[in-house]
């Protein structure tokens, strides 16, 4: 007999446990204690519900632990989808928050005809990717600068296969990036600027500045190390001086060579939907 009942305890455990998680269930369906109470997102509106809920899951409305225990993979595939730091957090029970930090638009990037934002701290997207109401917009609602990268040069994009379908870090050289944009934001006297290309030539890094200044579009051609920029930008204001406006509409002020600096009255680039550079260089 005692041999039997040994046996017997396992089945009796079994149906214990059965019993419990049955009152369990029957319990949670009446008070649903473990339904998603609030879902908070800050700042509100700022992520769409329809993708919110793909990453998070309809399941969990009924069982909040559920996005609780993926929270991580949560905040990544949002973070891939939205131009902002995403965290995740809870502030009660059953209860959810999560807060969306956006990123700062810096550069409007071109790359192989596609337009791009890259933000200050180095992150890219596609222009259709918006966390706010006014995409490609910064602070104070002003455009962004517009840059195009050459195709010859090293792609922005750590993941290239995916460069139109997520945000991500961008592996451009920021730090030259913002040196050159610093220094060309301040040279008011070039005119209203319009674009920056860095192409390459020779092995060598070309920025091609264009700007409109009044009547005349100028594009000016620099190499990539800025040591030397101040005294080429005060040598292009005595030539632009000497140019009339009248006379020459169009003008590329070509600083690339050792020592000389070579003007010529071409269309720049983009102006008459040609790509334009002086004899002997290299096209974007």
């Amino acid at each position: 007999m005692a041999r039997g009942s040994k046996q017997a305890n396992p089945g009796r455990k079994l149906l214990w446990l059965a019993l419990l998680l049955g009152i369990l269930c029957g319990f949670e369906n009446h008070y649903q204690v473990l339904r998603l109470v609030e879902l908070t997102v800050t700042p509100p509106g700022s992520l769409p519900d329809p993708v919110l809920w793909r990453s998070i899951g309809s399941l969990s409305r009924r069982f909040w632990v559920i996005p609780v225990l993926r929270r991580e993979a949560i905040a990544r595939e949002l973070g891939e989808r939205y131009p902002a730091e995403i965290t995740f957090s809870i502030s009660g029970w059953g209860r959810i928050m999560i807060k969306a930090r956006s990123y700062v638009p810096w550069l409007d990037l071109v790359y192989q005809g596609r337009e791009y934002v890259l933000s200050t701290d180095g992150h890219i997207w596609p222009k259709s990717f918006s966390i706010d109401a006014k995409p490609g917009k910064a602070a104070g609602d002003k455009a962004l600068p517009i840059w195009y990268w050459d195709k010859n040069l090293q792609g922005p994009f750590g993941d290239i296969d995916r460069r139109d379908k997520i945000v991500q870090k961008s592996i451009l050289p920021t730090e030259d990036l913002r040196r050159w944009q610093d220094k060309l934001s301040r040279q008011g006297w070039l005119g209203k600027p319009i674009s920056v290309t860095v192409s390459l030539r020779g092995g060598t890094r070309i920025l091609k500045v264009v700007a409109q200044r009044n009547n005349q579009r100028i594009q000016l051609e620099l190499g990539d190390h800025t040591e030397n920029w101040e005294t080429i930008f005060s040598a292009t204001r005595k030539i632009l001086a000497e140019k009339a406006q009248a006379d020459e509409p169009s003008l590329v002020i070509d600083a690339t060579y050792e020592g000389k600096i070579v003007a010529r009255n071409v269309p720049p680039d983009g102006m008459d939907g040609n790509r334009r550079r002086p004899e002997g260089s290299e096209t974007n």
